[in-house]
């Protein structure tokens, strides 16, 4: 049962944290909102993170730590967090990513712009490893007074956008929406399915302010580091994650009971064709890209043999 003391659950699912989870855990306890709990599922973790989180339930009442006895994968592990909360909000935290202080408060206040709000986030920075250099900022979006299927549209927009690192996802959602869009599937680009669900049962709002650092860096490299993170071998599954993707989107669409039939169908077509078009600039790039690696092969080669010869 939901407790309504506790207004917000944070949710931190992690698998061999140490060295990042410290900085999370401590920007997470020193937000200026309080009323909130923090669940910490540890997956199995071999380093130092059960001793250190551990300790963080000791000292802060308001810490929650649970432990698998054997690593599930991370969409196991993501939906676990959710259906330990209590909150009437929830929020997914990543154990490497940091928050300003005002990062809770700021997004709760936020749905104050709509009744119609159930995802609140803020601009969020991306940087790298190491949290030296931040490599660009997402600036989210923002769907008040849309239609259902235009914000749907303007969700997966931005996915394509080339400025997206999908921020908004861990933003604070509304949780009797989010129960109606879980649990999350074990396919790569999860969190876009869940996003795109939610965007067609209300709207989504982003303060503009940079109030989420995010690092760069583990599964969020490649296709094949996301895939082994959430647990897929299916090769099919690795190397074509956006048919995979755009599948279920459909699926989506056609399920859900907040448009009509003739929109459903206009609205499964444009995202089919969005898809289309994504993948043929997506092969151009990669076209052009092993070109270019070609054309430097061959310079270099030829150099090589100019100087021997010379």
């Amino acid at each position: 049962m939901r407790n309504s003391n506790l207004l917000v659950s944070v949710g931190l699912p992690v698998y061999n944290g140490a060295s990042f989870i410290n900085q999370a855990v401590d920007s997470l306890l020193a937000q200026d909102y309080k009323d909130f709990e923090l669940i910490i599922s540890d997956n199995a973790s071999t380093d130092r993170t059960q001793e250190i989180c551990l300790e963080y339930a000791e000292q802060d009442k308001r810490v929650r730590y649970y432990r698998s006895r054997d690593n599930m994968g991370a969409s196991w592990n993501f939906n676990h967090v959710f259906e330990l909360s209590t909150g009437e909000y929830f929020m997914w935290a990543s154990h490497d990513d940091y928050w300003e202080p005002s990062y809770i408060s700021a997004c709760i206040k936020a749905y104050e712009f709509s009744p119609d709000i159930i995802l609140a986030g803020a601009f969020c920075e991306s940087f790298d490893t190491q949290g030296e250099n931040a490599s660009f900022i997402d600036f989210g979006l923002t769907t008040i007074g849309l239609p259902p299927q235009d914000r749907f549209i303007q969700y997966k927009k931005s996915l394509h956008s080339g400025c997206s690192i999908n921020g908004v996802f861990h933003g604070i959602y509304k949780s009797k929406f989010l129960s109606k869009a879980m649990p999350m599937k074990k396919v790569i680009a999860n969190d876009h399915l869940i996003l795109a669900e939610l965007s067609l049962q209300g709207e989504f709002k982003t303060v503009e302010k940079k109030l989420i650092h995010k690092r760069w860096g583990g599964g969020s490299e490649s296709h094949r580091n996301n895939a082994r993170t959430v647990g897929i071998n299916n090769e099919l599954l690795i190397r074509f994650p956006y048919f995979m993707r755009e599948i279920l989107l459909q699926k989506i669409i056609i399920k859900t009971d907040n448009i009509f039939f003739t929109k459903k169908i206009w609205l499964s077509c444009w995202s089919l064709w969005n898809y289309i078009l994504f993948s043929l600039k997506l092969n151009i790039l990669i076209s052009l890209v092993r070109i270019k690696n070609i054309c430097s092969f061959l310079k270099n080669r030829s150099i090589k043999i100019f100087y021997l010869f010379k």
